[in-house]
Formats: structure tokens, sequence, C-alpha cells
């Protein structure tokens, strides 16, 4: 299992990635969705934490594409947007965990 990280933000993606590695998992990091898309597609087993607001192709888009995979992996929506934007991207989306921003460690701990 793998668990990708595709966050914008340096200082959360380097943060979320430090506390995922000291959990003993394997980790990949794209600051956009372009650059995830490079590195290869997700497998059903791997974990893809994605920021909704990323630039380029935001995170809803990327969260649509990886539903629609044949075997998709299972996704952790990370956002510090409004409780409205939250309930709108919702509406429209597969059954995925939203975490808000500032992140805990022990509220993501029980997501992986």
């Amino acid at each position: 299992m793998i668990i990708h990280i595709v966050e914008d933000d340096h200082a959360v993606c380097d943060a979320v990635a430090l506390f995922v590695r000291q959990m003993g998992h394997d980790v990949r990091t794209h600051s956009d969705a372009e650059g995830f898309f490079a590195a290869g597609i997700p497998g059903g087993e791997d974990i893809v934490i994605v920021d909704i607001g990323l630039p380029g192709m935001d995170g809803t888009q990327l969260v649509a594409w990886l539903n629609a995979l044949a075997d998709p992996p299972r996704i952790l929506a990370i956002t510090g947007q409004s409780q409205t934007i939250i309930r709108d991207f919702l509406e429209g989306a597969q059954t995925i965990d939203i975490l808000r921003k500032p992140l805990s460690a022990s509220e993501l701990a029980v997501h992986l």
C-alpha cells in the first residue's frame, strides 16, 4: 500500500508525509494533480489524500477521476474550505472521508 498526498501547501504536505511515514507507511507526495498523474495510476489498495483546493485541476476533479477507476483507491479529502463548500462537494461525491484543516495527527491516524 502506498499513501499518495496531493497537496500544494508544502508545509502541510511535509507535515502529513512525516506523520504518515512515522506510522510506517510508504508515502509519495505531489504538489498538484498533474504531477500525481505523471507518477502513475494508484492501485485499489492505495490511499490518496487530496487537497480539495489544488491549483490547475482542482481536488474535486481529481476525486471524480479516482472514483471512476476500475479499482479506485481509498480517498481522504482535506480542506480548509467553509462548511457550505464542503456540503456542495459531498453532494456529488462518492463515499469519501473529509478532514478539515488544520489537521490533527490523531484524526489522521484514525482514517489511515
